[in-house]
C-alpha cells in the first residue's frame, strides 16, 4: 500500500497548490492512479500541515514548497484553546473529507481508503517551535498545556475522517522524548481507541521505533529495518515501511515472511518530485518484494 497523494497532481497537470484545494481533481487523479496501479489502499489525503492550518495557521502558497507561517506563541496557545470541533470546519479539512466521500462513491468496495495526518507532537512543534520537545521533556507549562489542548482536536478530526468512511489513519509523528513517553502514551490511548471503535485502523510512523507499554491499546507500528538488520522481530502485528525514495531495500524477506507483518507501505508519502513516469516502476519494485 504505497502512500501516493501529491504526485497524483501531475496527472491533472496542475500545481500542488491548486491540486490540494480541488476535491474534483484530487479524486479523479487518485482514481486514475488506482485503476492503473491497483494498490490495496488509496491515499485520499496526506498533508502534515493539515491540522495546523485547520487550527488557524497560514501557509504561503506563493512559494514552492509552501512556507508555513508560525504564529506567535500566545496566538498559537489561543488557537489550541478553541472548541475541539471547530477545527474540522476550517482550512482544507472540508476538502479532504469531500475527497474521501468521492473516492468511496467511485471505487465503492475496492481498496482501503487512507488519510495521512501529522501526530500531535509534530503539530505542536509547528505551532510552538523547534524547542517544544525539550520543553515537554523538562515539564515546561506552555508546552504541556499546548499538548494537552491539542489531543482533543486531533481526536475530533480523526473521528470525523472515520465517520466519512476512512479505513486507515496513518499518523506521522516525531520521536517522543523518553522522559515524556509515559504522558504521551497515556494521552494517545483515547485516540487509538476512538479510531478502532469506528472500525478503522490507526497506524503510527515515527523516525525511531517506540516501545509502547500498553500493547492492547497500541496502534499498528511502522517498522523501518535498515539493510541487513538482524534485530528480533516483534511479537505483535506490525507494518513494514520501505523507503519512499532512493534505493529499495532488497533484504527484507525475513520481515515480510513474518506472520506479524500485516501491511507493507512506504516510509511516508512518495514525493511530488518523483517523475510520474517512474511511479509505476517504484510501485512495481515494492510489489515484487512482496511477491518474491
Amino acid at each position: 500500500m504505497p502512500l501516493i497523494f501529491a504526485l497524483a497532481a501531475k496527472l491533472e497537470d496542475v500545481s500542488p497548490s491548486n491540486f490540494v484545494v480541488n476535491p474534483t481533481k484530487i479524486a479523479n487523479s487518485l482514481v486514475a492512479v488506482y485503476q492503473r496501479l491497483r494498490p490495496d489502499g488509496v491515499t485520499c489525503y496526506f498533508d502534515l500541515f493539515l491540522i495546523a492550518e485547520a487550527l488557524g495557521c497560514r501557509l504561503d502558497w506563493s512559494t514552492s514548497p509552501p512556507t508555513f507561517e508560525r504564529p506567535a506563541r500566545e496566538a498559537a496557545l489561543k488557537m489550541l484553546r478553541q472548541p475541539p470541533g471547530e477545527a474540522k470546519q476550517h482550512g482544507r479539512l472540508p476538502v479532504a473529507l469531500e475527497v474521501v466521500h468521492r473516492v468511496q462513491g467511485t471505487l465503492r468496495t475496492g481498496p482501503a481508503l487512507v488519510v495521512g495526518l501529522p501526530g500531535p507532537l509534530r503539530v505542536l512543534q509547528q505551532l510552538l517551535g523547534q524547542d517544544v520537545l525539550r520543553e515537554l521533556a523538562e515539564g515546561e507549562d506552555d508546552a504541556l498545556e499546548g499538548f494537552e489542548a491539542l489531543v482533543e482536536p486531533v481526536l475530533s478530526i480523526a473521528r470525523t475522517f472515520c465517520l466519512a468512511g476512512t479505513h486507515l489513519l496513518y499518523f506521522d509523528e516525531l520521536d517522543v522524548p523518553p522522559a515524556f513517553l509515559p504522558s504521551w502514551e497515556s494521552a494517545m490511548v483515547a485516540l487509538w481507541k476512538t479510531v478502532r471503535f469506528h472500525g478503522a485502523l490507526p497506524v503510527l510512523s515515527t523516525p525511531q521505533p517506540l516501545k509502547i507499554e500498553d500493547q492492547a491499546n497500541a496502534p499498528l507500528l511502522c517498522l523501518k529495518p535498515a539493510p541487513n538488520e538482524q534485530s528480533s522481530l516483534p511479537d505483535l502485528p506490525f507494518a513494514l515501511a520501505l523507503p519512499a525514495v532512493g534505493e529499495i531495500i532488497s533484504d527484507v524477506s525475513r520481515w515480510m515472511r513474518a506472520k506479524q507483518c500485516v501491511l507493507v507501505t512506504t516510509d511516508g508519502e512518495i514525493p511530488y518530485q518523483l517523475e510520474i513516469q517512474k511511479l509505476e516502476q517504484r510501485v512495481a519494485a515494492l510489489r515484487s518484494l512482496c511477491e518474491s
